[in-house]
This record gives C-alpha cells, structure tokens and sequence, in this order.
C-alpha cells in the first residue's frame, strides 16, 4: 500500500487493536519503568479500539491516585509515595496518543506532574527534583534530575527518551540502574516531547542538539554534579537526537543510542503505523505532507557521525522494524570514535526480551566509558543470541 493511500486509514488501527493486544510489546518495557504486570494486563485488557486509551490508561491513573490519597492520609507514607508515582507513570500513556494539545490532553498532563511531585514529596530513598533547563526565546526545558546520596560530585547521564515517551519513565526511582553504579542523571522532554509538547516547544531539524547543550550548561552549575563526566543515554528516536547532541557538543563523554532509529526515516514515516507520522507533525508542528517528507528527509545522522568523538555505543534488535540492520552497520563504519555495535538476535524494536539485561549492561558501560576505560581505537561488534 502506498504512503498516499495509507493516510486517514483509520479502520486498519481500529481493526488491530480488536485483535490485538497493542501493549503486549511494550509490556517488558514498561515493567522496567516501574508499571506493575498487573496494572498493565487489566488496562490494556480493557482497550478494544483507539479511543479508549486515554480513557481506560486515565481510569487506571485516577485509582492508584485515590489509592495514594487514602495512604497519605492514614501516615503511610511509603505506600503514598509509590501509589502516587504509579499513577504519574499510568498517565502517561493517557497522554502520548493525543497529538495535539485539546484540553482533555492538558488536563490529564496536569494531573500527571501533580501525581509526580507528590511523589517526589514524599519519596526519601534518594533525592529527586523536578528541574527548568534555560533554553531558547525565554523557553525552560523541563527535566528530572536524580542524584546521588553522598557523592558530592558524581558523573551525571543525561536520559533522552523516545518520540512517544517521557522523562517520568526512566529511570525508575524505585530500581535506578544508574543510581546503584553512582551515577546521577538528568531526564529531560526535549523540544517535541512530553511536557515541552504542552508548551508548544516544538523540535526542528537542529534544535535538540542546542537542548542537550543547554542540559549541559545546567549541570555545570549543579555542585552534586562532575560536569566533566557527562554522558548521554537515548532510545528510540533519543537514538537519533542523542548522538547529534554528541556530535555537536564535545562534552559528552559518551554516547548511547538504543533501539536505533539512526539514518533513513522511511521506515518510521513511511513504513511504520500511521501514528509514527501523525506523532511527530504534532511534535514538530508540521501538517503539511509534503512539508513534513522534506524534513524527514533530512534527518539522518550520515552527515554528522564522524563528529562524534566519545565513546558510542549503538544498541537494536536484530530484525528491528523501525531501523534496518545495516543502517546499524553503516552508522557503525561512520562514527568518528570508539564504539560498539550491540545486536540482539530475533528482538524487534522495542528489544523486549532482553531489556532486563540491557539495562544492567547499559549502565555498566556508561559508568567505563564516562571513567574512560574505553580505548581510543576501541571497535567491537557483538552479537547477542536468542535466549
């Protein structure tokens, strides 16, 4: 089917969703952010056609919400606190597949941060804050910035998530990866994402990069920080804005790009579900069709990936459907620094089946490459078999 003849196809998503579980593939994912299998199963169960994810994904939200309420106001605090961040993370989802900021959008985004801050209130395990990046046109980029407890200068990630996830996701609070190897880090919605989205911060082809420096520039002037260990972890399309940012800020001292999204935007735009597309013309505020294609077709990290000195690391499913194999492998020959290729036999995009490990791996190479164990001729491709 044609991209022309695919557009407005609404039925086929309606159709999906009647037999499929559409969630299923996120499921492991979602489990790592901190969703509960349960609260997963029962929502997505309840989703029969697109229309009703926000409202079944907000049903969900509201319930830990009052569950939170009845625990806070009894004293029990710790029960509150991962109530309430339960319900940050099930709005989530209520708010991604809008693409446009309607009230309903800004109203469930609302109680979202709500729910997150009283979380943050209460939560005493380690310090979180809800941060404002100095940004362009008096613009703030909103971030959450996870310390360390009793390191008064610890190397410091800077989490980018995918084009339809958010900073609340990762890393959980609860089971920080980073945190546990003494790594803080910085989530942040960039321009065109999540809460920068409510704000109509909308991404262009060059402005994430001046994000992430401008990330950069705030945790220089934060003391729990070494500014001077700084790297970066990206997802999805966080695997395309991420290396820009280090090919164009040399600060970064290393670079990860997973579940790649690297070079042509074909796939995504043109071959993906129709929401891939629908999603980032809100993001980028770009309706015109013919508008948007010349645009995508002028993100790509070719002409830029030798600029990246750090240590990268690149990380995808063997049979991704966003992100061909050998685009992986052509980003690989092209990068200017040490690096390394992961590839994860039969995953697809998501990677769902490793993630429990990935996440541990990830974080443990971060932590060398930022301490710089990585070699400067350092080029290693590794193939992870099926389990």
């Amino acid at each position: 089917m044609s991209e022309g003849s695919r557009r407005g196809q609404q039925w086929v998503t309606e159709e999906f969703y009647k037999v499929h579980d559409v969630y299923a593939f996120r499921s492991v994912m979602y489990v790592e952010w901190g969703f509960r299998p349960a609260d997963v199963k029962r929502t997505t169960e309840r989703i029969k056609m697109p229309g009703q994810v926000p409202k079944e994904w907000a049903r969900t939200a509201a319930q830990e919400e009052a569950l939170a309420r009845e625990a806070e106001a009894a004293g029990h605090l710790e029960s509150a606190a991962e109530f309430y961040h339960r319900a940050a993370l099930y709005y989530g989802p209520a708010c991604g597949v809008i693409h446009k900021n309607t009230p309903q959008k800004l109203e469930l985004y609302a109680k979202m941060i709500a729910c997150y801050e009283k979380f943050i209130e209460l939560f005493d395990e380690a310090p979180v804050e809800r941060v404002e990046i100095p940004f362009e046109n008096g613009k703030t980029i909103p971030g959450i910035l996870q310390t360390v407890p009793g390191v008064p200068k610890a190397p410091c990630v800077i989490i980018v998530p995918g084009m339809d996830t958010i900073k609340e996701f990762l890393p959980n609070p609860y089971h920080n990866h980073f945190r546990r190897r003494g790594l803080a880090t910085l989530s942040i919605d960039g321009p065109g994402q999540g809460e920068s989205n409510t704000r109509e911060t909308w991404v262009t082809l060059d402005n994430f990069e001046r994000a992430g420096s401008a990330a950069i520039d705030y945790l220089e002037s934060r003391p729990e920080v070494d500014a001077e260990r700084i790297g970066l972890y990206g997802w999805s399309m966080g695997s395309y804005w991420g290396p820009r940012v280090a090919a164009h800020d040399s600060r970064l001292k290393a670079c990860v790009g997973a579940m790649g999204v690297y070079l042509q935007k074909d796939s995504i735009f043109k071959g993906g579900k129709p929401a891939y597309r629908a999603n980032y013309k809100y993001m980028s505020n770009i309706h015109d069709e013919d508008e948007f294609d010349a645009m995508a077709e002028q993100m790509t990290l070719e002409g830029i990936a030798g600029d990246i000195r750090c240590p990268t690391l690149l990380a995808m499913g063997e049979f991704d459907e966003l992100c061909p194999l050998e685009d992986a492998e052509r980003l690989f020959d092209l990068l200017g620094g040490p690096r390394e290729l992961w590839v994860y036999e039969n995953e697809a995009h998501t990677m769902g089946g490793r993630l429990p490990d990935f996440y541990l791996m990830v974080a443990d190479w971060l932590r060398d490459a930022i301490e710089g164990r990585i070699a400067p001729d350092h080029a290693v491709r590794r193939f992870f078999e099926a389990r």
